[in-house]
């Protein structure tokens, strides 16, 4: 039992929500595309800061001076409600990373990444409201739909990333109910959202 709670807490640690905006660009960065010739590995690793700061470091510093302050009373977040004010101080820095990437004038598919991850984070705010959706799983499904977002527009031949992204979602959905972090449906429903959100995403814009 030790064994299976310590790989859950790892699974939910390494593939934490506030870190999959920041992976999702690194695979794409790594792929053999024509993106990683249009922008230099200096542009790259600017990018890559850019969005970890701001969809990481700041949403953490925020928790902690949220908790320090009395507005929430667990670092984990486990109530609905002491989700709000991180959410919604994750939607700021979300969209400002957005907004900012627009004016850089980078690849459309960059572009696409982080709007996509701003609607993510707003539409996980609004059902929090009224209901503890699971936010890795909305975060993995976001990245999984990215994926396959990326085979589609730019056909490279991803297709065992994608289902490396399938494996490690079951994974980590197995990990937070094994944890008792939420329930099944909090579980399916929160992967299913990222991950159509993303497709439906693509499929608006490209028409």
């Amino acid at each position: 039992m030790r064994v299976a709670d310590g790989l859950a807490r790892v699974f939910t640690t390494l593939l934490h929500p506030l870190l999959i905006p920041t992976l999702g660009l690194f695979i794409l960065f790594r792929l053999n595309t024509h993106i990683s010739f249009v922008l230099s590995p200096e542009i790259r690793r600017y990018i890559l800061l850019l969005v970890f700061v701001n969809t990481a470091v700041i949403p953490i510093l925020a928790v902690i001076i949220l908790k320090r302050a009395g507005f929430i009373y667990d670092y984990l977040l486990r109530e609905r409600t002491e989700r709000m004010f991180p959410l919604m101080v994750a939607a700021v820095t979300f969209f400002l990373t957005y907004y900012f990437m627009r004016q850089l004038q980078l690849p459309t598919l960059i572009d696409f990444y982080m709007m996509g991850a701003t609607l993510l984070v707003l539409v996980s705010l609004v059902v929090s409201f009224r209901w503890k959706i699971s936010l890795h799983m909305v975060s993995l499904g976001g990245l999984t739909g990215f994926l396959i977002v990326t085979e589609l527009l730019l056909q490279p031949d991803i297709r065992w990333l994608i289902i490396a992204a399938f494996l490690l979602s079951g994974f980590t959905a197995a990990s937070r109910l094994h944890l008792r972090a939420q329930q099944p449906a909090q579980v399916y429903t929160g992967y299913l959202l990222g991950t159509l959100l993303m497709i439906l995403l693509y499929l608006y814009l490209r028409a």
